[in-house]
């Protein structure tokens, strides 16, 4: 009967599609569909009919029946989840003949052209999703009707084309890959390699550089570009809604470029299948002129990513470049023969892979030395001064630990300044770049307390310039910094102090969220004890704040240090100075947005007069204890 049910529907010798086969893949295949389609059932009607979402989505949202689309817009980021695993999986059902040498001969002797056998299973495969995603939608309509009267139709809409964009991309690519291969186990692989080969690139890029250019920060621009061309992170990172209650769905435009990408690998895989060699069942890779890109990528990852890590295991305090070339070499070399032992199907590759190993490390040795001599003069490019529109400054977190120094950041530093401290580290490159970086301390006494001090350590330094060209120019470096090179105003540490306590630099820190007429609603004095702590009132706190301002314009307050040294423990009081604002509207900035009130937290400090004399006014100078007599 199977035979009689074949024959009458292929007795055409060159049909386009079957209905047999179609139902065949249907019916043989039902748990992934089935799965897939429970899956949504459990999170769309069953989270509407009982109000919340279980543990499915990432978020719990309630179901609330005046605002369904929220519920409906924030489950389609499970689709970003979902869709990847079921297109592989329905890929790897519907073409798996492709990898059984009898399968595929059997199955190709039918009377039906390679295009008809291509678009049955391709089309079934597609069904595995659509009939679930459009099931599904029907119920979801029907729960939101019972649960409310009302339903949102755009927003189910939207996810059920969402949904069958996602797929559509995902299958795609999956029978695109099945193109690639005829062997089933390899084929999750290449999917994954495809779907991961642009942040792998990247990744593989950013591992080198890292390790053999001074200063190296990776570009935002690039990072861009890799999400973009890396579809689960884009996925991920652009589909959202802009929240509760005007939700609307953001990141349409990956979709529907998605949704197009995938028409177009199921169009490149058509053409494959038409030229494919069916003896190929059974190959790791079935295009004879993928095998030498599938060689010498296995080799690269292998050889940057394993290489990598035998030179920080086997030679952790010794930072030559000459042993990180050495083991990159020889993770290669062993990468190289793996992926030919898996073409070949032997282990007896050694003769026959000796050539293209050989010029995969040539190639390999001599994109290392790029990097490595450093000759795109990445390492010692400085912009000058008229090339700069604006720039950015970061470092560690600087002592005292108050708003200014928690932030280790300077935005519009001086800009001569900050190009004579970056000119100073690139000079210096030579006797940084491979710096051992460790904290040093020692035990003294500071105003009659035992405290640990800090006599050598380091700071994480680094640069953002953006160009008058539109360019941006970003370095990070790990600095130095002890007693010695503090002392000598040319060193980079020297520098570096020199700038960060320039004059009105921490004031601009401090009072970077202050808007003129914003109002100040108190100030409170911290203590040792929480209870020794003082308030003042809205004059007090007039006339603090007038003291302060006036002692950060002329430096005596608001110097902050590289290290936990003697100095800062001298000059620094253990008490905070916090002055609390009222702004007077809407801010751009987030946490003025979002909060009813400010605050500014500044460390007193011993050279601090004008503030210091207020506060014994107020008869506030009891409390004050220094940094080091406080033994914290």
């Amino acid at each position: 009967m199977p035979c009689a049910r074949w024959c009458c529907d292929l007795r055409r010798p060159h049909a386009w599609l079957s209905s047999t086969l179609f139902r065949k893949n249907m019916v043989r295949f039902w748990p992934i569909w089935a799965l897939y389609g429970a899956i949504w059932f459990l999170i769309l009607p069953v989270g509407i009919l009982n109000g919340h979402t279980g543990t499915f989505l990432p978020l719990a949202y309630v179901y609330e029946p005046q605002a369904p689309q929220t519920y409906l817009l924030e489950s389609i980021r499970m689709g970003v989840y979902l869709s990847p695993v079921f297109g592989i999986l329905a890929a790897m059902a519907v073409f798996s003949y492709l990898c059984n040498p009898r399968a595929c001969g059997m199955l190709h002797a039918l009377p039906i052209r390679r295009e008809g056998l291509f678009l049955t299973n391709y089309l079934s495969g597609l069904a595995f999703f659509l009939l679930p995603i459009l099931c599904v939608a029907v119920l979801t309509l029907a729960a939101q009707v019972y649960v409310s009267g009302t339903a949102a139709l755009t927003s189910l809409f939207l996810w059920a084309w969402c949904q069958a964009m996602m797929v559509l991309f995902f299958f795609s690519l999956g029978v695109f890959c099945a193109m690639l291969t005829g062997h089933l186990l390899a084929l999750p692989g290449f999917y994954a390699g495809l779907n991961l080969l642009v942040v792998g690139l990247y990744e593989v890029y950013e591992q080198l550089a890292q390790q053999l250019l001074f200063g190296y920060l990776s570009s935002q621009e690039l990072q861009r570009w890799v999400e973009w061309l890396t579809p689960v992170m884009c996925y991920s990172n652009s589909l959202g809604t802009t929240g509760y209650p005007d939700c609307h769905l953001t990141g349409l435009l990956c979709v529907f470029v998605y949704g197009f990408v995938g028409l177009v690998l199921a169009g490149l895989a058509l053409l494959l299948y038409r030229r494919r060699a069916l003896e190929a069942a059974g190959d790791v890779v079935v295009l004879p002129w993928l095998r030498p890109l599938f060689r010498w990528c296995i080799a690269l990852f292998m050889g940057v990513y394993l290489g990598s890590f035998l030179w920080q295991v086997l030679f952790p305090h010794r930072a030559l470049v000459g042993l990180l070339l050495a083991c990159i070499l020889c993770a290669g070399a062993l990468g190289y023969f793996v992926a030919e032992m898996l073409l070949r199907k032997t282990f007896r590759v050694l003769r026959r892979g000796a050539l293209g190993c050989g010029c995969f490390l040539a190639v390999l040795t001599a994109a290392f030395a790029v990097l490595a001599l450093d000759l795109g003069g990445y390492e010692s490019r400085v912009p000058e001064q008229e090339q700069v529109a604006s720039l950015t400054v970061e470092t560690s977190s600087l002592a005292p630990f108050d708003d200014a120094g928690l932030l280790g950041q300077l935005d519009q530093p001086d800009t001569a300044q900050t190009l004579a401290l970056h000119q100073s580290v690139v000079d210096r490159r030579g006797e940084l770049e491979y710096r051992e970086s460790y904290t040093q301390w020692e035990s003294s006494v500071v105003d009659g307390t035992p405290v640990d001090l800090e006599v050598s350590g380091y700071t994480y330094l680094s640069f953002r310039y953006t160009l008058t060209d539109g360019g941006e120019l970003r370095r990070s470096y790990r600095i130095p910094v002890n007693a010695s090179l503090l002392d000598d105003p040319d060193t980079p540490a020297g520098r570096l102090e020199a700038l960060v306590n320039a004059p009105g630099q921490m004031e601009s820190i401090y009072f970077r969220n202050y808007v003129e007429g914003d109002t100040l609603a108190g100030a409170y004095l911290s203590a040792p004890m929480a209870e020794d702590g003082l308030s003042f009132n809205s004059s007090e706190s007039q006339l603090l704040l007038e003291a302060v301002r006036s002692d950060l314009a002329a430096g005596r307050l608001g110097r902050h240090y590289l290290m936990e040294d003697r100095e800062r423990m001298e000059n620094c009081y253990f008490n905070d100075l916090t002055f609390t604002f009222y702004p007077t509207g809407a801010r751009e900035n987030a946490a003025t947005d979002r909060d009813t009130s400010y605050v500014v937290t500044i460390t007193l400090q011993t050279t601090a007069s004008e503030t210091l004399g207020v506060l014994e006014q107020l008869g506030a100078s009891d409390v004050l204890v220094s940094k080091g007599a406080a033994g914290f």
